[in-house]
């Protein structure tokens, strides 16, 4: 016998029919009570009858699901031998069978191994299942859609793919779906159901399959109860209905529900006699047993007009007008969704607060709970609320999971260095962070890749380039030789520790899920996860703690179900690795409440709610509410509408447009749940910053309560704002950052004051972190030198320095305070990057202008072949020994000596062509300041204490690339050259600021050197230049021949920098000159005169400038030795110390704090001439004071 229980949300259908069974089950002591909920519902079920049952237990009532019931009924008849095929299994199989066919699937196959395709499929194939689709109904949909080219090609492959998919589990499994079907069959066998009364509880439909089980227990049972929601004013056994109406499901449920009665009873008929129609049956069916909630107003909301109001008029047709000001009912707005959640805590605080409410008489509902629930989290959490938020979470960035997909991904790539260090980092490993810090350094440094390096010993030290040289025997080299142990003990471990599986790069899965098994249980990866769950316990995170308790024992599971379902199929491991991700993606870790007093948080259809007061309803926007639910998957929304359309007679899941009117009956169900109050709430912008539109949900409400004003409660009062201490101080800490950059309004000061003392006075434990905060937003920067006794420490009485190392200094004090006092480096990277290139143009020109002089070969006539000979072997010297053989590493490095050579004939010929047009001659070549001897211009005295015999001195160390001489005899003219891989211009305002020495001090250097061999003869300084090292692309006009190209580049490698302004110095530079040169910043005007752009400067002007660059020197070396680490970076035009600064992510300059300050630096040509004037008169004031 069938019966119905009628009756609108909330009016008690489900209290009414538990009464009535546990009533009989006094009565009927040996009769068996069943009642069938939904999987979500059973928990909360049980507690509701067990409650209202006088004695509290339920002995012969049983509360389960179609699940459980299958369980239950299959161990009663003694079937369980067969393997019941879960969601995880089901991925695995059609990946599996994806791959097995291959081309014959020319639509799906190609897009099954892109990200969440295969949930896509398999969703598909799970409503085939649900809905009795076999093969014989898609070979119907096949045929009838054969006008419809893509949407039939689908079908064929879905077809194929589904035959293929049952017969590899054929006799083997069966599908979560198929259990159900197993059911049907067994439901006969069973006594426990034999003359039972079972209760449908909770449902709002049923699936096919559903339908068929129902079947099955019409005949085994002697009762079964439907409860069914629909308000009895909508004619529940009304067969005429629409499927916009909102009942439109209910009045299905109960004509597809009679439908089976009266199928059984044609069966039943059938020898006897025979039944009317089955819409004439409907009309004489006894329906006096079934029960009709008929109340005026819904139980559950007696006593709240507004609410009884809106569940008696939403979405129905000639809704009235409620014309009062509802007290059930509230909306806001807020700008953003975390506005809206926090506006939502602080009325539930204030619902705490006013002592009628506990947090289990609330619930939160979401439109989207993907985007609510991390907000819901976090906010909840600065409130001091308890909640639950009832969602699966998936473990896709667990460090199980990481630690098992980088350990197949070391094997399969050959030991990438990211699937390496992917592994080491995982949190799995029993390695220590500050170890995988040193591997990962020395492997980048030594540019280690590959399993053919990774399984010779590690016994490299790090290349000469990025290490100075350490002596055998001392402690560096002892330190040295304990870190290559380490590293050669940490390469060995990984290589054993992953060996089961590199014999298994190709094998049956069954031995690839054996040696990955073998991988995790020798690593103790279950003592690793415990102890995190352990952490997490301590922390109070009892979800994060579920999370690392349950991921183990699924992972494993998943991978002895990857062996015992395709156990035999002979796989590589990268396919394996495939189809073990996604079976990684359908891992979900599922929570229960651990406290009784919380806050329920869900979404609209899952969540089951049970005796609130006050219900949320956060996110009601548009594509939220109604939700995407199409979207467009294997069978897209149009082509199942299309489908729909044919007629073809196959019963497929709804289509959007029936789910959205569907979604309407939750909506009413959801909204009818609150006896006190419903808040509905949206936001005007998502969590992407794009524009969001209030559901429609929000006008209809509006339309029916025109009394309903809709509150933005973010612009109420302070007081109202601030009502839990742990969000106060976050509202504390962004006005006191406003306040400390002085744009807090007064009227907001007064309010700081009060929350500072107030929350100052509600927990005396927030004090220290108040304290952190006040510091936090008053932070500013102060520059506080180190002490004089910790900068010796650092950088001893004898300051061993460089020009280049000045420079840094006078561009940023901290700068250099990092990379010379503290000595941090950049990581070290095995790679031929920019300064590499200048250090090779370095040392091939230093090999090549010796061999010349070593050879006494005169520049001016060497031929081209022997000076190419010379250069070819320079070259082949120093890139087979240069950053241990990297030139040599891979291709493109290959190509870059190519092209070193292109530049470096280039740079050969240029600078034998400008050595010939004047009388100078190279004469060093990468001179050391230490082979100039003792010299005051390097070795500097910087203060002395003689009465504590204390001497600060700054030794400065360098190498002056080139130094070409001219001899009469009188004098000794001296040419510096730097050799520069950019382009570089020498600037005297840059100079006058510090971060331009280097050139002047060379010469002073190269000066002083030949003052001590010139055998007395006058040594002038003639030119300091650089030299750009490049073969440059030259502007090129049509009939250019090769000489005019040749001079355009000659022209461009011009070297630039200061000349002498005397007409001898510029004729031995480059003699015969009358015009513009093209080897030195220098030309003549006609008259004869020196042109305006030329760049030189007189001998006085120049002894000024050196006498400047040496004090400036002084300068430096005396403020590194009192401790000067100012953070004091420059700008200048477009230009910013910062921008290339390997050490401003250190510092922690921002210009927005209070103390932090750029330098404004002009370095143009006129700052230039002001620079030299200010040099002057410095010197001049200088000269006076010393006269007077």
């Amino acid at each position: 016998m069938l019966r119905f229980c009628f009756g609108a949300s909330g009016a008690g259908k489900s209290t009414t029919v538990f009464g009535e069974i546990i009533d009989r089950s006094f009565q009927e002591k040996d009769r068996d009570f069943i009642i069938i909920v939904p999987d979500q519902f059973t928990m909360q079920t049980q507690k509701d009858v067990v409650r209202m049952h006088p004695s509290h237990a339920i002995m012969n009532i049983d509360v389960l699901s179609f699940g459980r019931l299958s369980h239950r009924i299959f161990e009663e008849v003694g079937l369980s031998s067969f393997s019941v095929l879960d969601d995880v299994g089901k991925s695995l199989i059609l990946r599996r069978v994806s791959d097995i066919l291959g081309d014959k699937l020319p639509v799906i196959g190609p897009n099954m191994h892109k990200p969440g395709y295969i949930d896509e499929v398999k969703s598909t194939i799970s409503e085939f299942m649900q809905y009795g689709i076999t093969d014989k109904e898609l070979s119907v949909l096949e045929e009838k859609s054969s006008t419809r080219g893509a949407l039939n090609s689908k079908i064929k492959d879905l077809r194929l793919l589904y035959r293929e998919f049952h017969n590899y589990i054929s006799g083997k499994y069966i599908t979560t779906e198929e259990t159900l079907d197993i059911l049907c069959n067994s439901i006969p066998k069973s006594e426990l159901l034999k003359g039972s009364v079972i209760v449908f509880d909770g449902f709002t439909g049923f699936t096919p399959i559903q339908y068929r089980v129902i079947e099955k227990l019409l005949l085994q049972a002697k009762e079964i109860i439907v409860t069914v929601t629909i308000d009895p004013k909508e004619k529940p056994y009304d067969s005429a209905f629409e499927e916009q109406e909102l009942f439109m499901l209910s009045k299905k449920t109960v004509m597809d529900l009679e439908r089976l009665e009266y199928k059984i009873q044609q069966e039943e008929m059938k020898n006897v006699g025979s039944l009317p129609d089955f819409n004439t049956w409907r009309t004489l069916r006894d329906r006096s047993l079934d029960i009709i909630i008929k109340d005026q107003h819904v139980k559950r909301l007696e006593g709240n007009p507004s609410l009884s109001f809106l569940e008696e008029n939403i979405f129905r047709y000639n809704a009235k007008k409620y014309d009062k000001e509802p007290e059930g009912l509230e909306i806001y707005e807020a700008q953003t969704p975390e506005t809206e959640v926090r506006q939502t805590m602080i009325k539930i605080s204030d619902a705490i607060r006013s002592g009628k409410y506990a947090y289990r008489d609330i619930a939160i509902v979401c439109g989207s709970l993907e985007e609510y629930s991390e907000l819901l989290a976090k906010s909840s959490d600065r409130f001091g609320i308890p909640v639950y938020i009832d969602q699966n979470t998936a473990l896709m960035l667990n460090p199980f999971i990481e630690y098992i997909t980088s350990a197949l991904g070391i094997v399969i790539s050959g030991y990438k260095y990211e699937d390496v260090f992917h592994y080491m980092r995982s949190g799995m490993t029993s390695f220590t962070r500050q170890d995988t810090d040193l591997l990962d350094n020395y492997v980048r440094a030594l540019g280690i890749k590959g399993q053919k390096q990774w399984d010779d010993r590690f016994s490299r030290r790090m290349p000469a380039r990025f290490k100075k040289k350490v002596k055998e025997g001392s402690p560096e080299a002892e330190r040295d030789v304990a870190i290559m142990a380490k590293l050669e003990d940490m390469r060995s471990h990984i290589s054993t520790q992953l060996q089961p599986l590199t014999k298994v790069r190709k094998a049956t899965a069954k031995e690839i899920s054996e040696a990955l098994l073998t991988v995790i249980s020798e690593n103790a990866c279950s003592e690793k996860l415990l102890a995190y769950r352990d952490m997490f316990l301590e922390k109070g995170d009892t979800r994060k703690a579920k999370e690392f308790e349950q991921v183990y024992d699924k992972v494993v599971r998943l991978i002895e179900q990857i062996g015992d379902l395709i156990g035999s199929d002979e796989i590589t491991l990268s396919e394996y690795r495939d189809i073990l991700n996604v079976g990684f993606g359908d891992i979900e870790v599922g929570t229960i409440p651990q406290d009784v007093d919380r806050i329920i948080v869900g979404d609209m259809e899952r969540t089951r709610l049970k005796e609130i007061k006050l219900l949320f309803f956060l996110g009601v926007v548009d594509g939220a509410i109604p939700s995407n639910v199409g979207g467009g998957g294997i069978i897209s929304d149009i082509d199942r509408q299309f489908l729909v359309d044919l007629g073809t007679g196959v019963e497929l899941a709804p289509t959007p447009r029936q789910q959205m009117y569907i979604q309407r009956l939750y909506l009413y169900m959801n909204m009818t749940k609150p006896t006190d109050k419903l808040f509905l709430s949206y936001s005007e912008l998502g969590s992407d910053g794009k524009s969001h539109r209030p559901a429609y949900l929000i006008p209809k409400v509006s339309y029916m309560f025109p009394e309903l004003k809709i509150q933005r409660p973010e612009e109420g009062s302070f007081e109202k704002q601030n009502v839990a201490a742990g969000d106060s101080l976050i509202n504390a800490s962004d006005m006191l950052r406003q306040y400390a950059l002085g744009v807090l309004p007064d009227e907001e000061k007064k309010n700081l004051y009060a929350l500072m003392h107030v929350l100052r006075d509600v927990d005396a434990t927030k004090n220290a972190y108040i304290e952190k905060l006040m510091e936090a937003a008053f932070r500013h920067y102060e520059n506080k030198p180190l002490s004089k006794a910790l900068a010796l420490t650092l950088y001893g009485a004898n300051l061993e320095n460089s020009v280049s190392r000045l420079e840094l200094f006078a561009s940023c004090c901290y700068a250099h305070f990092i990379k010379y006092g503290l000595r941090l480096e950049e990581r070290q990277e095995y790679d031929f990057d920019v300064s590499d290139l200048g250090n090779v143009f370095h040392e091939v020109l230093e090999k090549y202008t010796a061999k010349i002089m070593e050879k006494d070969l005169d520049w001016r006539s060497i031929n081209s072949q022997e000076s190419e000979e010379i250069l070819d072997k320079a070259l082949a010297e120093c890139v087979e020994n240069y950053g241990d053989t990297i030139l040599f590493s891979n291709i493109r490095n290959q190509f870059m000596i190519e092209r070193i050579r292109r530049i470096l004939l280039r740079t050969v010929s240029v600078l034998k062509y400008q050595i010939s047009k004047g009388r100078f001659n190279p004469a060093f070549v990468e001179m050391d300041f230490r082979e100039a001897g003792s010299l005051d211009e390097i070795n500097i005295t910087l203060s002395e204490d003689e009465e504590n015999h204390i001497r600060e001195q700054m030794n400065l160390h360098g190498r002056i690339d080139r130094i070409d001489l001219c001899r009469d005899e009188d004098h000794v003219y001296v040419k510096v050259i730097d050799f520069k891989s950019g382009k570089k211009k020498f600037n005297v305002a840059a100079l006058f600021h510090g971060l331009q020495l280097q050139l002047v001090m060379y010469m002073d250097v190269a000066v002083a050197a030949q003052k001590k061999l010139s055998g007395g003869k006058e040594v002038i300084p003639a030119a300091v230049l650089y030299y750009h090292v490049d073969d440059p692309m030259v502007d090129g006009k049509e009939g250019m021949g090769p000489e005019e190209i040749n001079e355009a580049i000659k022209n461009e490698l011009k070297m630039t920098g200061l000349v002498s302004d005397s007409d001898d110095v510029i004729q031995r530079l480059d003699e015969g000159l009358s015009s513009k040169s093209d080897i030195i910043p220098v030309a003549y005007t006609k008259s004869g005169g020196l042109t305006a752009n030329s760049s030189t400067i007189s001998s006085g002007d120049y002894q000024l400038v050196s006498r400047y660059v040496n004090t400036k020197i002084k300068e430096f070396g005396r403020r590194i030795l009192n401790g000067d680490i100012a953070v004091n970076p420059y700008e200048s035009g477009d230009r910013n110390s910062c921008t290339f600064c390997e050490y401003k992510g250190i510092c922690g300059y921002d210009e927005r704090l209070s103390g932090y300050k750029t330098r404004k630096l002009d370095l143009s040509e006129k700052a230039g001439v002001r620079a030299l004037e200010n040099i002057r008169e410095l010197f001049e004031e200088k000269t006076s004071d010393s006269a007077e």
